[in-house]
């Protein structure tokens, strides 16, 4: 069954218990309530969080955020799960399966799980589900600010010797800005879904980046603070989110220090190549403008990828230490960047992939992915 919107106490208590102490949606419930209440793509009452119960017990549970589901500008419904969890005594039986039967058996064309496990990909395989490469990961250093990431690796890898650290560093740093275009915006265009999105969504295929979906993902997200730029194009308006970082470092104490700032681009529309190009400018000059140091995109889309390395990003992969980049920045930890996902989708729908003609327009906001810690 679902669960009831008096419940959720319950369930915080269950991730607290079972997956990780002082996790943000045990911590944040209203966090919670934007995440699994969005009630204009949830059709039962209360939470889109599917239970697992032995008598009165909880002994699973398995979110889901609901989405439209884009495929060649044709919607129809798809969730992203999240927060799969199975008390250690259950994991044996089929209490995995029936939880992620309540979605893949709905009304969902779709079923996305991104963030997970490489090690429990295989109950997506055994489902003929399809299990994907980390999501292309690429970085930016601003001129000058080599020296900055180069303290963080330190922190990071202080077995490392110094040489090798810099190499890292040095090879990300832009050696200057472009010129940004004379005209840009911080808003959504009020045409967005007639002017822009209609033809990007013919080209794309994942979750609909129309405006009732960027309003909700980033001018209603509880926690965190998301900036818009707009800029026009031959075709329509190119269009990106991003928000600032701040960086901290757990100290001996256990104490966390702020250290610097990192920008984090979470949507890139651009129309052209040369939208891309201005798109990438702006972000760069209001990017410096608030002192960061550099700034990384994650996402899928092949077209959008080329043109955001032509306008000066790099593949973290392009460099032999490049995963070893710090991705998890509060606090800052030394784990790498790699985010795995797996897939249900209807037949005939193209394949995500790493490769750059991959239709599928998938960033690190889709899901729970950009969230606090």
């Amino acid at each position: 069954r679902y669960a009831g919107l008096h419940e959720y106490p319950r369930i915080a208590s269950f991730i607290d218990d079972h997956w990780q102490k002082d996790h943000v949606y045990s911590r944040m419930p209203p966090l919670f309530d934007w995440t699994f209440g969005r009630t204009s793509h949830w059709d039962a009452e209360g939470y889109s969080v599917a239970l697992a119960e032995d008598g009165e017990e909880l002994v699973g549970i398995l979110g889901g955020i609901p989405f439209s589901f884009n495929r060649f500008g044709s919607e129809s419904r798809g969730i992203w799960i999240v927060n799969y969890v199975i008390r250690p005594d259950h994991r044996r039986g089929a209490t995995a399966l029936q939880l992620l039967s309540m979605f893949r058996q709905s009304s969902f064309d779709a079923v996305v799980a991104f963030g997970i496990n490489p090690a429990t990909s295989n109950i997506y395989r055994v489902l003929r589900g399809q299990v994907l490469p980390h999501i292309p990961r690429h970085f930016v250093i601003l001129p000058g600010a080599a020296d900055r990431l180069l303290y963080l690796l330190h922190l990071n890898y202080p077995s490392w010797d110094n040489a090798r650290l810099k190499a890292l560093a040095e090879y990300f740093q832009l050696d200057g800005l472009f010129e940004p275009p004379s005209f840009s915006e911080s808003e959504l265009p009020l045409n967005w879904d007639e002017e822009t999105w209609r033809a990007l969504a013919a080209r794309t295929v994942g979750a609909a980046r129309d405006s009732e979906y960027i309003r909700w993902r980033y001018v209603r997200h509880p926690c965190l603070h998301y900036r818009f730029i707009a800029v026009p194009g031959e075709e329509g308006t190119g269009f990106a989110v991003w928000r600032l970082e701040t960086i901290r470092y757990q100290q001996p104490d256990g104490s966390l220090a702020d250290v610097d700032c990192i920008g984090r681009l979470v949507e890139f529309l651009p129309v052209s190549a040369n939208n891309a190009r201005d798109l990438v400018a702006v972000f760069l000059q209001e990017l410096s403008a608030t002192g960061a140091l550099g700034a990384d995109y994650y996402g899928y889309h092949g077209c959008s990828r080329i043109w955001i390395l032509n306008a000066g990003l790099r593949m973290v992969e392009d460099h032999p230490d490049g995963l070893a980049l710090p991705s998890r920045f509060q606090p800052l930890d030394g784990q790498g960047g790699e985010i795995f996902g797996a897939l249900f989708a209807p037949d005939g729908t193209p394949a995500c992939s790493a490769a750059l003609d991959c239709p599928w327009y998938w960033t690190k906001s889709d899901s729970d992915q950009d969230r606090p810690n």
